[in-house]
């Protein structure tokens, strides 16, 4: 008999493989939405790296430089005075040699000057033996006319006789005649006499006159045989030179020059805006009011101010400076640079110090020179870059506080000297100024200091 067949049925499960997936879904949604927010930390704050530089009070010099060429203080051109041939000319004596005061530098002949002399002098003897010899005559004629007087006083007499006896008779008109033409003829000399003594008085002022004209020219003759030497005035270094033994010179050339040893000058040309802070750091009111200014007032202003000066030789090399002199102020302005002219005085400049490290100064030198005013203490400078202007036009600077945060402060700026600036107010001391303009510039914000010094800073 055949075996049953047993048939089985099999369930389709293939619809239950997505539950497990959508399970997942679900409880990750469920996870994700149910758990905590995580702990976030806040972000750090951004600092601004500046660069700053601690406000210090101290002294400050205010400087001003200008230039000029060395010249001698005083300068001497030997000019002849009259013509002739040079007969000696001082040994050693050329371009650059130092001469003492007194020197003998140069003998021009002067025979004829000489012989003029002497001829003059021949006159002038001449002319007082003809005063002697008009005195003479004079004291003759003196003592002629006391003889001529008496002899004309018994005339007189003896006419006043024979009058008196023809008065009584006992005598003739012709002994009164002759009588009385003695008398007119005594009287007559007498009166020539007279005559000749009152024209002595004039022929002696004429003599004498001659006698000055002669002594005018032996004056002038000496005074010529004089101008023929010619010495040294001071001491001083021979600046130029045109004459030799032999050669004939005329009256007006130039012999040679002198420039003195004693002092030096220098015009230095200065920039009156970097000059002005000089002698205005000083005084307030340099100046007289209502006054008319000249030299004197402006080296008084100087000396108030306390402004000195030095000289520097303007070289690659450093050498010791020379203490300078301010003496006048030139007067002008130089019409293509707008500069004013200074002059100063160096004293010995060609002495060498034992020690000093400086070569001679020498007349034509290019050189430096440096004003400074008097040390003002207790001041506050800072760059000039440091100080910046608002839109409405106040001044003020960038501050970093105590907690490193950027902070603005006005301040009134005084002076510029250099690449600094003054300020009179705004600033104490002991700030932290920043340097540069902080990008952007918040008040408050972080800093990052970047702490500078101040001759860092200046180079």
């Amino acid at each position: 008999m055949p075996e049953p067949v047993i048939k089985v049925a099999v369930m389709n499960l293939r619809p239950l493989l997505v539950l497990p997936p959508l399970a997942v879904g679900i409880l990750g949604f469920i996870w994700m939405t149910t758990r905590p927010d995580p702990q976030v930390g806040a972000p750090p704050e951004a600092e601004l790296a500046v660069r700053v530089q601690p406000v210090v009070r101290r002294a400050i010099i205010v400087r001003a430089e200008g230039f000029g060429r060395v010249q001698a203080e005083h300068s001497w051109a030997a000019i002849s005075e009259v013509q002739g041939r040079v007969l000696t000319v001082a040994v050693g004596l050329n371009t650059g040699s130092i001469v003492e005061a007194g020197t003998v530098l140069v003998e021009i002949d002067q025979t004829d000057n000489e012989l003029s002399r002497q001829k003059t002098l021949a006159n002038i003897a001449a002319v007082e033996a003809d005063l002697a010899e008009l005195s003479r005559e004079e004291e003759n004629a003196q003592r002629l006319l006391l003889v001529e007087q008496r002899i004309l006083e018994v005339a007189q007499a003896e006419l006043a006789r024979v009058t008196a006896l023809l008065d009584r008779g006992a005598g003739t008109q012709a002994t009164v005649d002759t009588a009385e033409k003695s008398y007119l003829a005594q009287q007559t000399s007498v009166t020539n006499l007279t005559n000749t003594l009152s024209l002595f008085p004039a022929r002696r002022d004429a003599l004498l006159a001659t006698l000055a004209v002669r002594q005018a020219e032996l004056a002038e003759a000496e005074r010529a045989l004089e101008k023929s030497v010619i010495t040294a005035p001071f001491r001083g270094r021979v600046a130029s030179k045109s004459i030799e033994v032999g050669q004939f010179v005329r009256t007006g050339d130039t012999l040679l020059s002198l420039d003195s040893t004693a002092a030096a000058e220098v015009t230095a040309e200065v920039q009156p805006s970097s000059f002005g802070p000089v002698v205005l750091s000083g005084v307030q009111d340099p100046f007289v009011q209502n006054s008319s200014f000249d030299t004197s007032q402006f080296t008084e202003a100087l000396r108030r101010a306390g402004v000195s000066a030095h000289v520097e030789l303007s070289t690659p090399d450093r050498f010791e400076p020379w203490e300078a002199e301010i003496v006048r102020l030139r007067g002008t302005m130089d019409a293509a640079t707008g500069t004013m002219g200074i002059v100063v005085r160096v004293a010995d400049p060609l002495v060498a110090e034992q020690g000093l490290r400086r070569p001679p100064l020498h007349t034509g030198s290019f050189v430096r020179v440096v004003f400074s005013s008097a040390p003002k203490p207790d001041s506050v400078a800072i760059p000039r870059h440091a100080l910046h202007m608002s839109d409405d036009g106040k001044p003020f600077v960038y501050l970093a506080d105590q907690e490193s945060r950027l902070a603005i402060r006005e301040v009134l700026p005084g002076h510029v000297i250099g690449s600094e600036v003054t300020i009179q107010s705004g600033l104490t001391g002991g700030e932290s100024l920043v340097l540069g303009l902080p990008s952007p510039p918040v008040p408050g914000m972080k800093l990052a200091l970047v702490p500078v010094s101040a001759a860092a800073e200046g180079n």
